[in-house]
């Protein structure tokens, strides 16, 4: 039960990915954005059609990347709302991935915990069980 429950768990929220992030990773463009420093802040500064936008970014996770160019993404309906283009931080966000492991392990914990130890009436109950002999047409 566990080893198909984590299968189908791992199914759910990888299919759950693709479409559930901000912005929108099928209807949205990619950019070439330079890591630059603007005073205490640390910023990805990116074109869309002539008129520049920044992103602001985690200064302590980038500060020794500035100069560097990384990738941003955005949709075209609003370029100012853009995230940059990794896997920690666009494809995985530790709050989601904590909650959604934290329902599935207490959902498998229920359902263990419900089927692990059944009452010996109900046990002796289904291990008398004999089917009925049924006629071709009922």
């Amino acid at each position: 039960m566990i080893k198909s429950s984590i299968i189908l768990f791992l199914t759910c929220f990888f299919l759950y990915l693709p479409f559930s992030r901000e912005p929108d990773y099928f209807d949205s463009e990619t950019a070439p954005a330079t890591i630059v420093s603007r005073g205490d802040s640390v910023v990805a500064m990116y074109n869309e059609f002539g008129k520049p936008y920044a992103l602001k970014l985690d200064k302590q996770s980038y500060a020794n990347k500035v100069g560097q160019t990384t990738e941003v993404i955005y949709e075209l309906r609003h370029p100012e709302k853009a995230a940059v283009n990794q896997a920690w931080g666009y494809w995985f966000i530790g709050k989601e991935i904590a909650w959604s492991f934290g329902v599935f392990t207490v959902l498998l914990g229920i359902a263990f915990a419900t089927t692990h130890k059944p009452h010996p009436d109900s046990l002796a109950e289904q291990l008398s069980y004999k089917e009925e002999i049924k006629t071709k047409y009922q």
